[in-house]
């Protein structure tokens, strides 16, 4: 195979997961995840059932694609250099603006993703992936508290005021919404 075959190839194969990644968001919107099949998704996105499992072993590797995706766009370079909050010059979460912006831009889906309509497996990928972008941007030490219990605590406060927000009918700005975050990551790295 040459170099442009292999190319092309690359860029057929992008082009179907692209696909089916638009199509089970669009299907998550409008019908929530326990409401989309894999025949749904394939349907959207014109694509073989056969087709998507040469990509995919269900519709859950499919969601948890996307979501390493988003979170490899949020997530800060390690060798930007995290600061200790005890230094007193700490920025807040570097991810946490992106990440509510995003839902905001996305509100029907997101409130499909982490609200009553979505399915325990959306809910737990998406924690999942909070809890990943705030171990690695959460400053060290965290005190006497574990930092593992400090990230699930700070995962549990993002992801719960994010869901709060995108279901009010104006939300809070976003800025603000992510200061509030990090006003809460400040008290709680404070008590620990």
């Amino acid at each position: 195979m040459t170099v442009a075959a292999a190319r092309q190839t690359d860029r057929r194969i992008q082009r179907t997961r692209d696909a089916l990644r638009d199509a089970l968001l669009a299907l998550m919107t409008e019908r929530g995840w326990e409401g989309t099949s894999v025949q749904d998704i394939c349907e959207r996105a014109n694509v073989a059932r056969s087709t998507f499992y040469l990509h995919y072993n269900g519709k859950d590797e499919l969601l948890q694609g996307g979501f390493q995706s988003l979170q490899m766009f949020l997530q800060t370079p390690a060798d930007e250099g995290i600061v200790d909050v005890a230094n007193g010059n700490w920025a807040g979460f570097r991810f946490s603006l992106g990440l509510i912006e995003h839902a905001y831009e996305n509100r029907r889906l997101f409130r499909n993703m982490i609200g009553r309509r979505s399915g325990f497996p959306v809910q737990q990928r998406f924690r999942e992936m909070v809890l990943r972008l705030i171990d690695h941007e959460l400053p060290t030490p965290t005190g006497d508290l574990p930092r593992a219990a400090v990230v699930r605590q700070l995962a549990a406060a993002f992801t719960e005021l994010v869901a709060w927000s995108v279901d009010q009918k104006t939300p809070m700005p976003a800025e603000k919404l992510a200061a509030a975050f990090d006003r809460v990551a400040v008290s709680l790295l404070a008590i620990g």
